[in-house]
């Protein structure tokens, strides 16, 4: 099993989410304590490699991808990668760093609601 990670995930995906989630933002890092520890219902993870991506924050189990969006950020390349994480049954919301700014307290309520629908779901569906 050398080179790969208990995802298995290619060494080198593992070493550039590790790196990834040594180098985030304040503003990123604002929401990490409120997604941690399954502290909305459900885990989530940094920087999860989905395809050839690396989304912001992911909740496998439901399929829920967070992105925290910064200025520089490209809606045609964002486009690509959400494309690509829905390809993999990932439903993306992202969310700019201006809302996570002035209206934190929302944002975090419109993760935990949709991680609470997507759990809803899940139980109806009958899986874990």
């Amino acid at each position: 099993m050398a080179g790969k990670s208990r995802f298995s995930r290619t060494e080198e995906i593992t070493l550039r989410a590790q790196d990834l989630r040594s180098d985030v933002s304040q503003t990123e890092a604002k929401l990490w304590p409120r997604l941690c520890k399954s502290r909305m219902g459900a885990p989530f993870r940094k920087q999860h490699p989905i395809g050839p991506y690396f989304a912001d924050y992911c909740c496998v189990p439901l399929k829920l991808v967070i992105e925290v969006d910064g200025p520089l950020h490209s809606k045609a390349e964002d486009d690509v990668r959400d494309r690509v994480m829905e390809r993999h049954g990932y439903y993306v919301l992202h969310f700019s760093v201006e809302d996570m700014d002035k209206r934190f307290r929302s944002v975090v309520d419109t993760i935990h609601e949709q991680v609470q629908v997507r759990l809803l779901e899940k139980e109806a569906r009958g899986t874990k």
